[in-house]
């Protein structure tokens, strides 16, 4: 097994190996050799957490390296302090030590085996846990704030769910005012920056949310302070969708970017493979090899297979040198796809997953594009007057017309061929057109072209035309 250090973890960047040792030097004086078995998150050449394991048994760490790491690893301490300090449930501090070749530092901790994020359980739980569920982070959230102590970027993994109780974690950005209580403004900007990790779906249940947290930090209730939440969270959520949708263009943690003069190509790092960097250096060849859906002029489409499954390409053609012209100055309609993708999923609004953007480039100039997703098996949505047990289809396509609505986004081409209805139920595709439009008399027009647009499918089907819309209403 490999014994690495500070300077081969640098190196290593993200391909680490797991598993390996660490020689450490902790607090205490004593010299001892570590395992780690399996990482949970890396940064590279920055920060590494992992389940690990020394003489005592299993626990977990954060491995800070490079001339940083001192200074994180004093943050990480000085946090989980204040969380213990007041209270609050957070795995016990270890110990923590130096790696022994110097530019890195340990922070151990007990290991919770089995424990839940916040998100995972919220997921799969009913409408009265996910009720119980807030209402304990309601009550934790207070117990720090009206002690001072703030997590300056909170979000639901800062919460484990273990043995029934929630854990706070993650003190390397928590700030501590240790003389006086957390002022009313802050503690709310900090309340919205959590709730805005979930869906607008669930902003009904703000009130709720805000009375217990009023109650806890012994608040009057405030119609005043419900609006400004309300507010808040809708700031916070546009913030977190469009931070999201500019790191889908970089590398970070959850996207594979490659940028070079003549091509660019971004990945969603779980399919990210050799095999699959094959696939993207040369997509035209798999689609050669694959199943033809469509051969326009500006689209081709198929669906071949990938690394890890069947995958549906999409070339966006060029059609003349005059088009080309049109096109190599402008964003190019595969990006678009990718972004809309994206800003769909954050939204909760049902879509096809997406898996890699491939752009042809000369500089700064764009030319064809490849846009890829996963495949998912359903029938075009111009077949729902051909098909039995319609209720359930129609029901879920105008779900997905009244979420867009809600997020202020047209689609731009509501034909019936870009819902895909699958035994999950509808999804949207074809995203390249989408906008997203502030609140305002062009967003309504816009909204109206589209609704004007889908029921155009239906008139020459009577009854369906009849029951979308009265669905729709």
């Amino acid at each position: 097994m490999n014994n690495l250090n500070a300077a081969s973890l640098i190196k290593a960047g993200r391909a680490v190996p797991e598993p390996f040792e660490l020689t450490v030097l902790r607090d205490g004086g004593t010299l001892s050799r570590i395992t780690v078995l399996k990482i949970l998150r890396l940064l590279p050449a920055r920060r590494i957490v992992a389940v690990a394991e020394d003489e005592s048994g299993q626990l977990l760490i954060k491995l800070f390296i490079g001339r940083s790491a001192a200074r994180y690893t004093r943050r990480e301490i000085r946090g989980v302090k204040a969380i213990e300090s007041v209270g609050a449930k957070t795995p016990g501090l270890r110990w923590h030590g130096t790696l022994d070749s110097g530019d890195g530092e340990v922070v151990a901790f007990d290991y919770l085996g089995g424990a839940d994020d916040l998100i995972d359980v919220w997921q799969e739980s009913s409408d009265e846990e996910r009720h119980q569920l807030m209402k304990s982070v309601a009550s934790e959230l207070a117990r720090l704030h009206e002690n001072g102590v703030i997590q300056n970027d909170i979000h639901t993994e800062n919460f484990l769910i273990y043995s029934g109780c929630i854990y706070t974690i993650d003190g390397g950005d928590v700030s501590h005012a240790w003389s006086k209580q957390l002022g009313q403004r802050k503690s709310l900007q900090n309340l919205a920056l959590f709730l805005a990790q979930f869906h607008a779906g669930n902003d009904a249940s703000i009130p709720e949310v805000l009375s217990l947290y009023e109650e806890a930090r012994g608040w009057r209730p405030s119609l005043r302070r419900q609006e400004d939440l309300y507010r808040m969270v809708r700031t916070k959520r546009n913030q977190r969708k469009n931070n999201l949708i500019k790191k889908a263009f970089r590398e970070c943690t959850r996207f594979s970017c490659r940028s070079g003069f003549r091509r660019f190509t971004v990945c969603e790092r779980k399919y990210d493979s050799r095999q699959m960097q094959s696939l993207l250096a040369d997509p035209d060849s798999a689609m050669a090899e694959g199943t033809l859906l469509k051969d326009g002029n500006t689209t081709t489409v198929a669906v071949v297979s990938g690394p890890s499954g069947r995958l549906v390409i999409k070339r966006y053609n060029i059609k003349s040198f005059g088009h080309r012209l049109t096109r190599m100055f402008r964003r190019s309609r595969a990006s678009a796809s990718w972004a809309n993708t994206l800003r769909l999923e954050f939204l909760g609004i049902r879509t096809l997953k997406p898996v890699a953007l491939v752009e042809e480039r000369f500089g700064p100039l764009r030319g064809r594009a490849w846009f890829i997703t996963e495949y998912l098996e359903g029938r075009d949505g111009s077949t729902l007057n051909e098909a039995g047990e319609q209720e359930e289809a129609m029901r879920s396509m105008v779900e997905i017309l009244k979420s867009l609505t809600e997020a202020g986004v047209t689609h731009g081409d509501l034909k019936a061929s870009n819902f895909l209805l699958t035994s999950e139920g509808a999804v949207i595709i074809d995203l390249d057109s989408m906008a997203e439009h502030d609140r305002g008399d062009s967003g309504h027009e816009a909204q109206a072209r589209d609704l004007e647009r889908f029921m155009r499918n239906w008139t020459g089907a009577p009854e369906l035309e009849k029951r979308f819309a009265d669905l729709l209403q």
